[in-house]
């Protein structure tokens, strides 16, 4: 019984460790939208006026291939973050942020 206990230690105190490392070290995203080729599919943590306003535009705009997903931050100067996932070419890309650093 206690061999199975110590061999249990040895395997989910590993595994343990490294969630908690990688949940500490993964980048923390303030909102994220889902886009497709009808629109906005869906989002969350939209909570500031600019956030809605980014929101607004991209429900209006259809301009993606397929489904994306656009992830977004603040910086310590207060800048915004934008990474995009999924479908989409570096030119819709820029596009999208050419389109947003104008409108906002």
């Amino acid at each position: 019984m206690a061999r199975v206990f110590v061999l249990l230690l040895r395997i989910v105190l590993p595994i343990a460790f490294a969630w908690f490392a990688w949940s500490m070290l993964r980048t923390k995203w303030a909102f994220t939208i889902e886009v497709d080729e009808t629109g906005v599919s869906f989002h969350e943590g939209i909570k500031t006026h600019q956030q809605q306003r980014l929101l607004e535009l991209l429900k209006k705009t259809r301009f993606v291939e397929g489904p994306m997903k656009i992830k977004g931050r603040y910086d310590e100067n207060g800048r915004l973050q934008l990474r995009f996932f999924g479908k989409a070419s570096d030119a819709t890309k820029q596009q999208i942020r050419n389109f947003i650093v104008n409108e906002i």
